[in-house]
């Protein structure tokens, strides 16, 4: 839930007279994350930035799939010493090709956490403005069960970051 707006009745405040209506909204930040334009550039930049890797893992991963049906296919008529080699260097080759998959995983996940913090700022920032710009006292984020669509600004937030 991006935003929403309401009024409450407010205690008094100290040296205002009266009661004070208070501006509450709601950001659905994941929302607001999944479709920003920054969330876009992040996702383009990232498939580009690892793409060669990611091509070169499908390769090697297609070349050991094609062995081991080679060495399933044609196992009764190899010589046992070939058939061992072969065998030896398909385990080998499993071997590599996980910790290069478990290294490649862990330097995309590492990537997507630095693009993350980086959007996270930003998109806190456009809130912070909008929320001073618009006249808001309070504005929630995450762990909100329910607002309605009255009060929700997430089309204003995503409008604002497309701005920016």
């Amino acid at each position: 839930m991006l935003a929403f707006t309401t009024s409450l009745q407010a205690a008094p405040v100290a040296g205002d007279g009266g009661n004070k209506v208070l501006c509450i909204g709601v950001v659905d930040v994941s929302r607001v994350i999944n479709e920003s334009p920054q969330a876009a550039r992040a996702k383009s930049s990232m498939a580009t930035q690892f793409a060669k890797r990611k091509n070169a893992l499908e390769a090697k991963s297609n070349a050991l799939r094609q062995d081991m049906d080679r060495l399933a296919q044609d196992a009764s008529v190899m010589s046992d010493e070939d058939r061992d080699k072969l065998q030896s260097d398909i385990r080998d080759r499993q071997r590599e090709l996980q910790l290069e998959r478990s290294k490649y995983n862990d330097d995309v996940s590492d990537a997507e956490h630095k693009e993350f913090e980086q959007m996270r700022g930003d998109i806190l920032d456009i809130i912070n403005q909008y929320a001073e710009d618009n006249g808001y006292d309070l504005i929630l984020g995450e762990g909100v069960i329910y607002s309605s669509d009255a009060v929700d600004v997430t089309d204003e937030i995503l409008a604002e970051l497309g701005d920016g």
